[in-house]
């Protein structure tokens, strides 16, 4: 299996409408559902906010449509900042959906390996 390490844009963060799980046996939260909530975009396709991703609409069909697994694929509410607002005046967001990735990764020095 591959494994492929994902660094994409921050374009904002948390939005108060999420929902968090209790904490879990490692004494981690989940997130149920994710409100994410734009302060900036730069156009990119694959957004995160620790510890979510989220895709385009047109980036989850172009998945759906490949031979890839190993994730999920939710909805999530999405919101902008009086900031995005002024920055941004004249941008319609497309619409966006949560990538859950599925499995574990461990990493021990620069070595990772799917647990």
């Amino acid at each position: 299996m591959s494994l492929f390490l994902l660094e994409p844009e921050v374009a904002g963060g948390i939005g108060e409408n999420t929902i968090f799980s209790q904490n879990n046996s490692e004494g981690k939260r989940e997130i149920l559902y994710l409100h994410y909530e734009f302060e900036g975009w730069l156009g990119d396709e694959l957004l995160e906010t620790t510890p979510c991703f989220i895709i385009t609409e047109k980036l989850m069909n172009s998945i759906l449509q490949s031979n890839l697994n190993g994730f999920e694929i939710e909805d999530v509410e999405v919101s902008v900042t009086e900031e995005f607002c002024e920055w941004h005046p004249d941008l319609a967001l497309p619409k966006f959906h949560r990538l859950i990735p599925s499995g574990r990764v461990t990493k021990k020095g620069n070595n990772y390996s799917s647990s």
